[in-house]
């Protein structure tokens, strides 16, 4: 396939033809122009001797008529000129054999016509020189289209002849053209300056062929066929050099360049820019001092340093690469380590079978990679992988990072972050950092891998021994994040109020005791995993401290024990026991516990039955009152009625005696 180099737009000339039509009307002749006719015609030879003084006495014509029809038929040309009478007396010299039609003459009198009086109109008319035909009016102009190339118009020469044919044939389409119209003969006549024209664009193509030959076509047929019928040297001259110039003034060297044929990715003109996208994100190389830097292009500068450096979007490495000749660009991609370099200079062509130096650049793939082999790109450090970032997989920097601390990382990774605008966050990466030394190490750990536990085994063996102090005296310790320590914190918090020294009654509780068994057995398990954390100080004084809160609390306290039974009444059933041998004997075989809220109700029943009997007694003493206060006829029977009465209160009354004496024996085993 070929390939495209170039692009350009050029004009050829419209020529304006300016064509001037002189033309007569075509009527019948007057009486006297029929007669003047005639007699020039030597209708009448009897009167060829005559003069027109004679004839016009004869006929009684008068001098305006003879002379306005001599002067039409002199000016339409039917007669041989004749110098015009300016008076009458200058009819005596005129004689008729003065009189004579002319071959045009003779065909209008035969044909009983008579052209009128001359007129002229003008025509505008736009030659194509590549039809050879008029054309419409151009609708574009090369003012519209900037960068345009003017051929001159020596190259589209202008052939008179053909244009008064093209005229000719115009005149029967003009509005003023019907059929009692009659050019004049050589009534045509055409003006065409050169510099009279509108140009008219075509785009023209330069291409390069698989055997390097140039090529020149446009996609307008007409001009395409035009330049295939041209001297190559007219189209070299005229079309090549121009398509070519820009690119040779480009060109400061006369190097010649070679074509890579398997690794080339891109050929232009020496003054366009190669096509760049085949290179993917390729890193661009500035290799000497002269070359432009754009602070927001990432870039590889060589530079007369020690070893790589960063800064902002740049690499600078140490090394040097003498200027050769056409090298204009370097490219390094390193993803593949792959190197691409850029060349302009001549480039051996072919034009009319004959060798052509054309200006160009070339973008190919280096074969032999001396830049990946370099000591800053071979054996990296943090500012080179930083830079490498942006262009390769996290996982492949990962495995070009050495073993560094969690500062360390945390720095890098805001190397990256501050120069690439993305995170760097690799899986595994955690397990390449060197143990953690220190609170503010355990901080950065959990910020640069916020998704990894952070375990004891992340920590140094000094870091293990103060860590447990560390959350102890701060309750926003990243501490309080390691598994292994969360239950043993949570215990020294729960644990750490028991004070030997002053016993709580609300602290001695199993609870308690179950929780200092258990920090023993999680400070014995630690122990065993992590050694180095026995030597906290916390933990070393928190289990002291528990040994003494337990010593100080059996001193007071029996341990209970285990086989004894135990019976726990409630209300309910003390109340509804009539039984109180039953409770004796529960009493026997295990020790009874009444609960406070029980003893509580018990309380509040006997007060209630005190109040029942305080009733009992107002109502005996108003009743007896009654009874003395009664004088009825049947005295009798009222007083049979009252000692009922009585004596029903009285059972009563002893009932509730016997209820309090009942309530009273059960409270004795709780006192």
């Amino acid at each position: 396939m070929d390939k495209l180099l170039a692009k350009k737009t050029f004009s050829y000339p419209i020529y304006r033809a300016d064509t001037e039509y002189r033309y007569r009307k075509i009527g019948t002749p007057t009486v006297f122009a029929e007669l003047l006719m005639g007699l020039a015609h030597n209708d009448f030879p009897q009167l060829a001797d005559n003069n027109l003084a004679q004839i016009a006495h004869i006929l009684k014509l008068d001098f305006t008529f003879i002379r306005y029809t001599l002067e039409n038929l002199n000016d339409t040309g039917l007669i041989e000129h004749i110098d015009l009478p300016d008076k009458k007396d200058d009819l005596d010299k005129l004689s008729l054999r003065d009189l004579r039609l002319t071959d045009n003459g003779k065909k209008f009198y035969h044909e009983k016509k008579m052209p009128g009086r001359r007129r002229t109109e003008y025509a505008e008319f736009w030659f194509n020189p590549l039809l050879n035909e008029y054309i419409g009016k151009p609708k574009q102009s090369a003012s519209n289209v900037e960068d345009v190339v003017e051929l001159n118009c020596s190259l589209f020469p202008v052939n008179e002849a053909l244009l008064q044919q093209l005229s000719g044939l115009e005149s029967t389409n003009q509005k003023w053209f019907h059929a009692e119209t009659e050019l004049e003969h050589d009534g045509i006549s055409v003006t065409c300056d050169e510099d009279t024209f509108l140009p008219q664009t075509v785009p023209v193509k330069l291409t390069l062929d698989g055997n390097h030959y140039l090529n020149i076509d446009s996609s307008d047929k007409l001009f395409s066929q035009w330049i295939n019928t041209r001297d190559p040297q007219v189209i070299k001259e005229h079309l090549l050099k121009p398509m070519i110039s820009n690119a040779k003034n480009a060109l400061q060297g006369k190097a010649f360049l070679y074509y890579p044929e398997n690794d080339l990715l891109s050929l232009v003109l020496a003054d366009q820019e190669s096509d760049i996208r085949q290179i993917g994100d390729a890193v661009e190389v500035k290799f000497n001092g002269n070359q432009k830097i754009d602070d927001k292009t990432p870039l590889i500068v060589f530079a007369n340093i020690a070893e790589a450096e960063l800064h902002g979007k740049h690499l600078f490495i140490p090394a040097r690469l003498d200027d050769s000749d056409g090298l204009t660009r370097v490219f390094f991609r390193f993803s593949d380590n792959t190197l691409f370099m850029e060349e302009t200079g001549y480039l051996e062509c072919y034009f009319d079978h004959q060798p052509y130096p054309l200006p160009a650049k070339i973008l190919y793939q280096e074969s032999e990679n001396w830049l990946a082999d370099l000591p800053a790109l071979s054996q990296p450090n943090m500012a080179v992988l930083a830079f490498m970032a942006n262009f390769v997989p996290t996982a492949d920097i990962l495995k070009k990072l050495p073993e560094m601390t969690i500062t360390q990382a945390s720095d890098f990774a805001e190397l990256i972050k501050k120069t690439w605008n993305k995170p760097f966050k690799p899986e595994g990466w955690a397990e390449m950092i060197k143990p953690l030394n220190n609170e503010d190490d355990l901080r950065q750990f959990t910020e640069c891998f916020p998704k990894v536990e952070l375990g004891l085994a992340r920590l140094s063996a000094e870091a293990q021994r103060q860590a447990f102090d560390w959350a102890v005296n701060n309750e926003k310790s990243t501490v309080h994040k390691i598994p292994e320590l969360s239950e043993l914190l949570a215990l020294h918090k729960a644990l750490g109020r028991l004070n030997p020294t002053a016993l709580e009654l609300k602290d001695i509780k199993p609870n308690s005791l179950e929780k200092i068994s258990l920090w023993q057995k999680n400070v014995e398990k630690i122990d065993r995993t992590f050694p180095a954390i026995s030597a906290s100080n916390d933990i070393a004084k928190l289990s002291e401290q528990l040994k003494q809160w337990q010593s100080a609390v059996f001193q007071y306290f029996e341990l209970m024990d285990l086989t004894q039974k135990f019976a726990v009444l409630d209300t309910n059933f003390i109340r509804h026991q009539p039984d109180t041998d039953r409770l004796v004997e529960i009493q026997a075989e295990r020790t009874v516990i009444l609960p406070k809220t029980v003893l509580g109700e018990l309380d509040h029943q006997k007060e209630k039955i005190k109040k029942k009997l305080g009733l009992a007694e107002q109502l005996l003493i108003e009743k007896s009152k009654q009874c003395e206060a009664i004088v009825s006829v049947d005295i009798d029977a009222q007083i049979a009625d009252c000692d009922a009465r009585l004596g029903r209160l009285k059972a009563e009354l002893d009932t509730v005696r016997m209820q309090l004496n009942q309530l009273n024996s059960k409270e004795r085993p709780n006192d």
